[in-house]
């Protein structure tokens, strides 16, 4: 169950603070509704509590799973294995792992998309998803260790 003050990560959003639990008239029925408010696009979201799960809102990771995140940017990737599948398929794959909602999948996609941009420029529209992933990769860990944006990505950068 959420409550107003719980710190929450909403996937392709990330983190968000879940402002308050309001009641709602919606076709005849009373529904609780979820209003966030996301860290980075400061953007107010509302959502039916009975839809949180579905959609894949769940609360912050603690600080141990954020070192266990650490080792995941550490591991080098299979490039070569990776450049094998076409874009389009690439692209698929990256967004199923990012609508999971896991920071798991989340943080292996950046870590992908990194080592690739290092390789070589990338396409327009992966420079996209390692910009969102980064995103929503700082903003938890903006709420995990009460820092900054600017102190997430340089522990970001640490990491990898």
């Amino acid at each position: 169950m959420f409550a107003a003050g719980d710190r929450v990560v909403y996937p392709l959003h990330g983190g968000a603070v879940v402002k308050n639990v309001e009641c709602r008239e919606c076709n005849g029925e009373i529904r609780e509704y979820l209003v966030l408010q996301t860290v980075f696009e400061n953007m107010v979201v509302t959502i039916p509590l009975c839809n949180a799960e579905k959609i894949g809102l769940r609360q912050i990771v603690s600080a141990a799973e954020l070192e266990q995140i650490a080792g995941i940017l550490r591991e080098m990737p299979d490039i070569k294995s990776i450049k094998s599948i076409s874009w389009n398929r690439r692209f698929h794959l990256y967004m199923d792992k990012i609508k999971s909602g896991s920071i798991q999948e989340v943080a292996r996609v950046f870590r992908i998309l990194s080592c690739l941009e290092n390789d070589k420029k990338i396409s327009v529209g992966e420079r996209r998803l390692l910009h969102n992933t980064r995103q929503i990769l700082q903003s938890e860990i903006m709420l995990v260790k009460n820092i900054d944006a600017a102190q997430a990505d340089l522990w970001l950068q640490q990491c990898c």
